[in-house]
């Protein structure tokens, strides 16, 4: 009896230790792999194993603008589109024209304006139709991408010069289209706006244009209001009695307002 007792207390020793060593193994997940990154090789969580998925590609968003000249005997000087966050302004109502805005409104260059806006941060993309738009006609389209990620908060700016005034130009200021989506199309209209940086003489000397080729731009400001501001029409020389004059506009140069109308698409 006493070697059966011996026997069953080994068996027992035994057990115990093979319990054990499973409950160890099982500590390692059964597969003899500590859970330690630098034991198995795993570093997927330090730096990655070469095999992380990579970020995915940013986009390109592209918009497609077109400009109608709905005026009689005004030509559009070439339209500068300018796509931008918050934060830019291409002018604002009650304040004096920047120096690129003077130069667009008086002598229909846009080249400052567009540099103005592409200094800036807020800059997303800018364009120039290629030339002038003819009076009652439609422009060209322009095209204007950017990254996709930068679509909040993004706004529209568009400034083009009624050639046969003084300083008076048509356009919209920071109008938000952050909503569009791909396939949308909205239609904006501009009114026109008087630079407040040179008197509206009417004077064929000073009206470039085909009609007259007089001056354009000249860095003397000579109107006193010195202001962006609503623009109250051309008087012309068409009555004797609330005519101007020495005015060398005719009835065909008067506009109502809007004189631009302006559809973006966002084509991708």
């Amino acid at each position: 009896m006493k070697d059966l007792t011996q026997i069953s207390t080994i068996r027992a020793v035994l057990l115990v230790l093979c319990l054990l060593i499973l409950t160890a193994c099982g500590g390692n997940n059964g597969n003899g792999n500590n859970d330690d990154d630098g034991a198995n090789g795993d570093t997927s969580g330090d730096g990655g194993d070469g095999n992380q998925t990579p970020p995915a590609e940013v986009s390109d968003a592209t918009f497609e603008v077109t400009i109608t000249n709905l005026t009689r005997a005004q030509p559009m000087s070439p339209v500068a589109i300018m796509l931008h966050q918050t934060g830019f302004n291409s002018f604002t109502d009650g304040q004096p024209a920047s120096p690129g805005l003077e130069l667009l409104a008086e002598g229909g260059d846009n080249t400052d304006v567009l540099a103005e806006v592409e200094a800036r941060d807020e800059h997303l993309a800018s364009g120039s139709t290629d030339g002038p738009i003819p009076p009652a006609t439609i422009g060209d389209p322009v095209n204007l991408t950017f990254p996709s990620d930068q679509l909040e908060d993004m706004r529209i700016s568009v400034i083009t010069m009624l050639v046969h005034t003084n300083d008076a130009f048509s356009g919209v200021n920071a109008v938000d289209i952050s909503n569009m989506e791909v396939g949308d199309t909205i239609a904006l209209t501009g009114p026109t706006w008087d630079a407040g940086t040179e008197i509206n003489d009417e004077l064929g000397a000073n009206l470039p244009g085909p009609d007259f080729g007089g001056e354009g731009f000249n860095g003397a400001r000579d109107d006193l209001f010195d202001r962006v501001r609503f623009h109250q029409g051309v008087v012309t020389n068409t009555s004797l009695e609330s005519g101007l004059a020495d005015s060398s506009l005719e009835e065909r140069h008067r506009f109502d307002n809007p004189t631009t109308k302006i559809v973006v698409s966002r084509i991708e």
